[in-house]
């Protein structure tokens, strides 16, 4: 399977025999380009930060949440940092359904089978703030589609 860095173009690529782009997808298109330098932006952060963004936002789940945090450490930090690693691929590639089927439809099953659902809500909510707390708003905005929907999937699973 080719893999692109935009999925309406790598959609598009399958068909190129077949069908010219259309304006809606050459529009989808223009706005990606439009924004691929705060994505690039957001992904640099988020990959050179993501430890930084994991404790301060497990330090907010641990005023909670202390017997949770003190008993899943490490589970919990793995997460994020997964999390962190797929929004910011997705953030790069404006892709909120690579998101969804890469991570979140698993993730969701997991946390839901362990019954802890409401919590990792939380410690999903307190990513997004510590990530507007450490980034610039305008890539804090990138990410905050894919916390939001973390934080749906879990509480709807």
């Amino acid at each position: 399977m080719l893999t692109t860095m935009n999925r309406v173009l790598e959609e598009k690529i399958s068909d190129v025999d077949r069908v010219y782009l259309t304006d809606a997808d050459l529009v989808s298109l223009e706005q990606f380009a439009s924004s691929f330098s705060v994505r690039v932006r957001t992904y640099n952060l988020l990959r050179d930060r993501s430890d930084e963004i994991t404790i301060h936002a497990l330090k907010l789940l641990a005023q909670q949440y202390p017997e949770l945090v003190q008993k899943q450490l490490q589970r919990c930090k793995y997460d994020m940092s997964n999390m962190i690693r797929y929004t910011s691929i997705s953030v790069l590639r404006d892709d909120e359904l690579f998101f969804r089927e890469t991570l979140m439809d698993w993730l969701a099953n997991i946390i839901n089978s362990y019954q802890i659902a409401k919590e990792c809500s939380t410690a999903y909510r307190l990513l997004q703030t510590a990530v507007d707390a450490l980034l610039p708003a305008e890539c804090a905005a990138m990410i905050k589609p894919y916390t939001n929907m973390a934080i749906s999937a879990l509480l709807h699973a």
